[in-house]
């Protein structure tokens, strides 16, 4: 990883989707105002910033974004979409970039539910005007507020249909991905053949209503950061073994910033969990670990990368990386990976696969 933007090898045409890029509206719900109806407006105003987790970055860095992602016209890194499809899509030859804000995120610590889906659906609008129609390589994960599901199945329909919305992202709530509470959102989200995206949001552990960690509050932001993938692990086993897969089977997920390299050992307890438990769910009547190749996606930002280059080479190979693995960015956060940098020991038709075609089998952009 690099602390300053790489420049892509001379002559490349290497095609690449990034997975994960995350715009940023200045003003938080202030810059939302003109997407605001005017009673939500005056209902927000004077609370201008949306929650956030109590646990800060390092406090050598100031921001969570990288300074030389700033754009010229002032601003937070990914607020421009003019510097950002310059800096970013021009630059490292990124053929289509998939937008999901984390400020959006943040609705999954907001307690009330009208509050959330009015914010959801002005997220929704600010991106689908400010960014949308900037460069057609930008696609939406369109945010719900999943307080209230079947309010957010109405939202997946009313815009889920436009070629620029590619996903769902569903911030976390403190109930498992598995619960019957979100059936109406997985049937807007395979009626229109769109995929369920979960990623951290800072909220993790730090509100009621936010998904929490295992065992308590983590004290520092380095336990915290650590401790994502059990997020992705919680979320995953709920919707195999609740039958989530088995109810929809046409619906994808993808866990987008939560690691990969704890996948197989996940993958073979759960396969023997089923060998020994499975009266239990007799529903679930594959093996596990063939459900999660067959529908879940992972990002590969942040690489975990083992001292042996060759460990990361068998870890992929456990995963079935070519069919599981999807090439992100994290732009413009300080600890994004560059592609030129990323999984260089690949062969040209593994790579083809985790940097281009798995993105565009699940995201339906070939």
């Amino acid at each position: 990883m690099l602390t300053t933007a790489e420049e892509p090898r001379a002559g490349t045409k290497e095609m690449i989707i990034d997975a994960d890029v995350h715009p940023w509206i200045n003003g938080d719900i202030k810059g939302l105002q003109k997407y605001l109806s005017r009673t939500w407006w005056e209902h927000f105003d004077g609370r201008y910033v949306l929650p956030n987790h109590y646990l800060r970055p390092p406090l050598a860095r100031a921001s969570s974004n990288r300074l030389d992602a700033m754009p010229p016209s002032g601003g937070e890194p990914g607020s421009d979409p003019v510097f950002m499809k310059e800096d970013h899509l021009d630059r490292h030859n990124i053929s289509h970039a998939i937008l999901s804000s984390i400020q959006a995120g943040k609705l999954a610590a907001i307690p009330t539910p009208n509050e959330a889906i009015a914010l959801a659906t002005a997220f929704n609008e600010y991106f689908l005007n400010e960014f949308i129609t900037v460069d057609d390589r930008y696609k939406l994960a369109m945010v719900v507020a999943a307080h209230d599901p079947f309010a957010a199945a109405e939202e997946i329909r009313r815009i889920g249909n436009l070629p620029s919305v590619v996903a769902v992202f569903m911030p976390l709530l403190n109930t498992m991905m598995g619960n019957r509470h979100y059936y109406p959102i997985y049937e807007a989200a395979e009626e229109l053949g769109l995929p369920i995206l979960i990623h951290p949001t800072g909220t993790e552990g730090g509100f009621p209503t936010a998904v929490t960690f295992a065992g308590g509050i983590p004290s520092t932001y380095i336990e915290r950061h650590t401790l994502f993938p059990e997020i992705g692990i919680s979320a995953i086993t709920s919707m195999i073994f609740e039958g989530v897969f088995y109810r929809f089977p046409r619906l994808k997920l993808l866990a987008a910033e939560f690691g990969i390299t704890w996948l197989p050992h996940f993958l073979w307890r759960m396969d023997q969990n089923w060998h020994q438990f499975r009266k239990e769910v007799p529903w679930v009547k594959t093996k596990p670990s063939d459900t999660v190749i067959e529908h879940i996606r992972f990002t590969s930002q942040p690489i975990e990368e083992p001292e042996r280059p060759e460990y990361l080479d068998q870890m992929l190979e456990m995963i079935q990386a070519e069919k599981t693995l999807l090439f992100s960015t994290d732009y413009p956060h300080w600890d994004n990976d560059f592609p030129m940098q990323t999984l260089t020991r690949l062969s040209p038709e593994k790579r083809r696969r985790i940097f281009f075609d798995n993105a565009a089998d699940l995201f339906g952009l070939k």
